[in-house]
């Protein structure tokens, strides 16, 4: 019988197929930014098939709207590094690694915690679940996400829109800033009718008026989210 194999260059060297000649050639492919399949018969490569996902035409605009949130945007992906380079210059993308096994990008995530200290990974494949678990905020695009992918997220995005991303981390920076503006002003108004009550300025019913309106206030301040 004769072994067929097909798959990247690993797979080929774990077989002892030499790639070199083949790869030679297919290396102005992958500069192009696709990903070469390989086919061998016995001891010999066959043929190669260049495979490319399609960028979404708005990953330039999303990588461009993280940057001016702060934010720096990290590719992990199991392509080679010529795709990787490739995709990474056309979206804008400045720090890529490629080449990655699961437990590999699992190892990056934690180097790029130690490194910025707070993570928020992106993913929706089942390769991308042990990442998603441990960055700080797992973010899986649910729409054609895989189930273990979802369930190891903390956000899951219900649809495959990569603007949502940037509007997620708007709403989530502008929903802190609620909260703390909220307890700021109920502590303030407590302090206030505790320092008034201990001069006798202070009756019972004002302050609970007092914290009614306090209540009222900050239920109007959240309500104002929904707006943004």
């Amino acid at each position: 019988d004769v072994e067929h194999c097909v798959g990247n260059p690993k797979i080929m060297d774990a077989h002892d197929i030499p790639t070199k000649e083949v790869l030679e050639k297919t290396e102005p492919l992958e500069r192009e930014g696709k990903t070469i399949v390989l086919i061998s018969e016995g001891k010999q490569v066959m043929g190669a098939l260049a495979i490319a996902d399609k960028v979404r035409d708005e990953s330039k605009s999303v990588i461009g709207r993280l940057k001016d949130l702060g934010l720096t945007s990290v590719m992990l992906t199991g392509d080679n590094e010529h795709t990787a380079s490739a995709v990474s210059a056309r979206v804008g993308i400045n720090e890529s690694h490629a080449s990655l096994l699961p437990e590999q990008k699992v190892e990056k995530v934690r180097e790029l915690k130690e490194k910025y200290g707070s993570v928020a990974m992106v993913g929706d494949g089942v390769n991308d679940a042990p990442s998603l678990a441990l960055s700080n905020v797992g973010i899986a695009m649910g729409a054609q996400g895989s189930d273990v992918a979802i369930e190891t997220a903390d956000i899951a995005l219900m649809n495959d829109n990569l603007q949502a991303i940037p509007e997620t981390v708007s709403l989530s920076r502008r929903t802190v800033r609620t909260i703390q503006q909220n307890v700021g002003a109920a502590l303030l108004a407590k302090a206030v009718f505790i320092l008034l009550a201990v001069f006798g300025l202070a009756t019972l019913p004002v302050a609970i008026m007092a914290d009614t309106g306090v209540a009222i206030l900050v239920i109007l301040n959240g309500l104002r989210l929904y707006n943004a």
